[in-house]
Formats: structure tokens, sequence, C-alpha cells
């Protein structure tokens, strides 16, 4: 009599390990689900995809995170986002963990990345504002809290208000301090003036008085004037859009046409206003090194 064997279990494989434990997960047993995506990490090959494998190890980075483990959650994201540089929610979710743990530069990056991905983010938006309300950067914290709040983030529309600069006394404007007028300084006796001086040529010193001084443009009073109409209240756009261009109209406080032009080519680019005007409004800025002339040789 032929005994006959029962015909051993089909092999799992990295799709059916990568299936059971996003069953387990849904059925809200993250241990389980834990050991089947590792399983199904450790069973991929090329064959499997670069995609599916990131959702894996991005679902298990989810685990990671609600376990309390942030660094083993980091380390999934990481490799996640390295197969999958589209992934929105990575990005925000591992700007998230950085954040958390002080890495403020880095969860700024990633915040970056997940609005240049999804201009509309506004969580990302929110989330860049705390990351940059820590470093002390209350303009650009401002500015992305507004965007947040114009996305229907309402927690952020109050801390964009908080963050508005305080007005003044009202009817009175800060006092500069001024030179001391000739009456309020002691009267000094002149002396005689000199026959040589009498004689001079009235038309003589009224020409050195009149002589006209020309401005140079500096970037660092454009940047100046664009800090001041930011710390005013007004928004990155508004303040660019209202500065004078050096090509058009050398005055001070007007701003290199190259970095003007720079600006507005971000924003075409769906950049967040913020986003484009630390590019482009910084000390570094490759756009504002006036051109060389024959005086600077």
């Amino acid at each position: 009599m032929t005994l006959l064997f029962a015909s051993p279990a089909v092999a799992e494989s990295f799709k059916s390990w990568a299936a059971r434990g996003a069953r387990e997960e849904r059925e809200k047993d993250p241990k389980a689900a834990f050991s089947s995506y590792s399983n199904a990490l450790s069973m991929w090959d090329e064959g499997d995809g670069n995609v599916p494998k990131a959702k894996v190890l991005c679902a298990r980075a989810g685990l990671r995170e609600k376990d309390g483990d942030d660094a083993g959650a980091v380390t999934d994201l990481t490799d996640c986002l390295a197969l999958d540089k589209k992934n929105t929610k990575g990005f925000h979710r591992r700007g998230v963990l950085s954040l958390k743990a002080g890495k403020t530069q880095a969860a700024i990056g990633d915040f970056y990345k997940a609005i240049a991905l999804d201009i509309g983010f506004a969580q990302a938006y929110a989330d860049r504002a705390r990351a940059y309300e820590s470093q002390g950067e209350k303009g650009f914290a401002r500015e992305d809290y507004r965007q947040a709040c114009a996305l229907g983030v309402k927690a952020a529309c109050a801390k964009a208000k908080a963050l508005a600069p305080k007005p003044g006394p009202k009817g009175k404007a800060a006092a500069k301090p001024e030179a001391a007028s000739p009456e309020a300084a002691p009267a000094k006796e002149e002396a005689p003036a000199k026959p040589e001086e009498e004689a001079a040529p009235a038309a003589a010193k009224t020409k050195k008085k009149m002589a006209p001084s020309v401005y140079r443009p500096k970037f660092k009073d454009c940047l100046t004037a664009l800090d001041a109409c930011v710390e005013n209240g007004d928004s990155f756009g508004a303040c660019v859009r209202r500065a004078p261009s050096c090509d058009a109209k050398v005055v001070k406080g007007c701003c290199p046409a190259a970095c003007l032009k720079a600006y507005q080519k971000s924003i075409n680019g769906e950049r967040s206003e913020a986003q484009a005007f630390r590019e482009h409004f910084n000390a570094d800025a490759a756009c504002g090194v006036p051109p060389k002339t024959d005086e600077d040789d």
C-alpha cells in the first residue's frame, strides 16, 4: 500500500509576509505585525521591487514609533525614503521625529521636502513653523504659521497672531536719537573772521555744501530694509514685491534685480515665500554680490 504524505507548505515569501503583517496590524496585533514585516524584509530580493520594500519599512517604522523606539523608527524611515523619494508623509514623519530629538536643522530639511512634494501639506507648514520658532527665527515661523492657518490648521492661526510684532504706543512714534540743535547748545563766542575768510567767494562755499553724495547700493542695506518690513508684520512676498530694484532706482534699501528675479522664479516653481526668501535674501546669497567695477581694482 502506498502511503500518501501531505505536500509541504508553500514556502513563505516577501509578498506573503508583508500581506500577513498588514493584516495583523489591522487586527491590532503590533508584535505579530512587527515580526511579519521583519520576516518580509529578510526575504526580499530585487525581483520584489523597491516600492513594496519601502512600504514595509515605513510600516515597521510606524510600529517602532508607537512602541517608543524613535531612533529605530528614524532608521527605518531613512531606508524607506532612500527607496521612495516621493513619500511625502515619510519625510514629514521623519521631520517630526528629528524635531522631537532636538535635530532642528534636519527636521526643517525634511519639512521642506514634504512641502515641495505637496505644496498644500498644512501640517508640514505648522511643524516647520515650530522648528523655526524653536530657533528664534520668528519671521519664518510666523510666515509658516500663516500658511498653515490658511490651509485649515486652526491652532496655527493663534500662533501667527502671537508672533506678530507688537505695535508701539498709540499715536506715538518710536523716539529716535537726534543730534543736539544749535539752540540747545551753550552759546559760544565766535572768533572774529580772518580777513582771508571774509574775502572767500560765497559761490565756492555754496558749491561745497551742495555737492551731491552718490549712493552705492549695498546688499546689506537691502537685507536690513526687508527684515524691517517683515518685522513690521508684512509677509515675505509683500516685502519683496515692494522692494525697489537697484537696476531701476538707486536708493538706500534697494535690492539687486538678480535677487528679485531669482525670488520670483522660486515662487513660480511652487516654493513657499519663506523658503524663497531664505534662499535668496541672506548675506551669502550669490545674487547679492555686486558686479566688479574699475573702482574695485
